[in-house]
């Protein structure tokens, strides 16, 4: 492990103990309505997609979640999973998807941020994955939902929910991630697909919580 890597891995270990320390003054956890996400999102149909199996729902420990698949006029499948959680405590907060997709057979071959279209919020990005398992490669976007702000990287969003959690008594968070399988098209048009389903689903994520 090299210093930059060390010292990031520093900061997230004290960030999670400074959180589970803060949230013991918290209230209940907060609710999140992720079912009340439209199954027309644009021009986007959705479908409920599988539950994950008992064991993944275990560990990921969300206190909600929603798993649909949409299409938009290519017929392509979009994957979009969230994970919301109310409060963060000790054994109970976000899970980066570049740890849990290695452990479901999913290697990473490029890691990129790139920028999320949005009229409400400027600057608002997520993390872009091109991931393989055997003959199957897919494109990644993920981000995390935090009181308002969209950010791609795991240390920052650490940051914000402490110091929103010290200042406001708030550690609630979501995690969005969206999955687009590369086709004969390739991989910048599975991209450019799954940006343009993030931008349409961007407006309505802040009404599923508060």
């Amino acid at each position: 492990m090299n210093r930059r890597r060390f010292v990031i891995a520093a900061l997230m270990i004290a960030a999670t103990g400074a959180l589970a320390q803060a949230a013991r003054i918290q209230g209940p956890p907060r609710r999140a309505d992720l079912e009340s996400l439209p199954y027309q999102v644009s021009a986007w149909s959705g479908r409920d997609a599988a539950p994950p199996d008992a064991e993944t729902l275990r560990i990921l420990a969300a206190d909600s979640y929603l798993n649909r698949s949409y299409a938009g006029a290519s017929g392509t499948p979009i994957d979009l999973y969230i994970a919301y959680y109310g409060r963060q405590r000790p054994g109970v907060s976000i899970h980066s998807p570049l740890h849990c997709l290695p452990g479901t057979g999913w290697e990473p071959l490029d890691i990129a941020t790139v920028p999320l279209a949005s009229a409400d919020e400027a600057g608002a990005q997520a993390r872009r994955l091109i991931v393989r398992k055997n003959a199957d490669r897919a494109v990644v976007l993920y981000w995390y939902a935090v009181h308002g702000r969209t950010i791609a990287n795991e240390t920052v969003s650490k940051a914000w929910l402490l110091h929103d959690s010290v200042t406001f008594h708030r550690s609630d968070a979501a995690l969005v991630r969206i999955v687009v399988p590369i086709r004969d098209a390739g991989a910048d048009a599975a991209e450019r697909e799954g940006l343009a389903f993030a931008h349409d689903v961007l407006g309505y994520l802040p009404h599923l919580w508060s």
